[in-house]
């Protein structure tokens, strides 16, 4: 692909490899308007991780657009950005409990999370849920 995987080897927004449908994902995603390059701090959050972290919504976006693909490519693609546990993303959310269930490939990540009933809204760093 031209624009799965670190960085993109597009000509420009239209170039897509050969796995075009795949490829339209990952362009999306990577065109994500809300996030944060490693090191920087926005929502009164810092990126520690040496990976851009993005809205969890443009995520979940990226999810259902491989699971709409829907080809052994897509569920690859999915699969090791999702389910590693290396990424993360953030919103706006009542604040974390904890974790009701741990998950990931390489490394653990909370698959369901407990919030707080009470409490305002505010923004917060999630674990990604594995793809199925």
């Amino acid at each position: 692909t031209k624009w799965c995987g670190t960085g993109n080897v597009a000509e420009g927004l239209e170039d897509l490899g050969s796995l075009r449908e795949v490829d339209a994902c990952c362009r999306d995603h990577d065109l994500c308007p809300d996030d944060l390059e490693p090191g920087q701090t926005r929502h009164n959050i810092t990126n520690e991780s040496p990976f851009t972290m993005t809205h969890c919504d443009c995520n979940e976006s990226f999810r259902e657009c491989l699971r709409g693909v829907g080809t052994g490519e897509a569920k690859e693609v999915g699969s090791a950005y999702f389910s590693t546990g290396l990424f993360q993303c953030y919103s706006l959310a009542k604040p974390v409990k904890g974790c009701k269930q741990w998950a990931g490939l390489l490394t653990q990540a909370c698959q369901e999370y407990e919030f707080e009933e009470e409490g305002e809204p505010r923004w917060q760093v999630f674990d990604m849920k594995a793809f199925e």
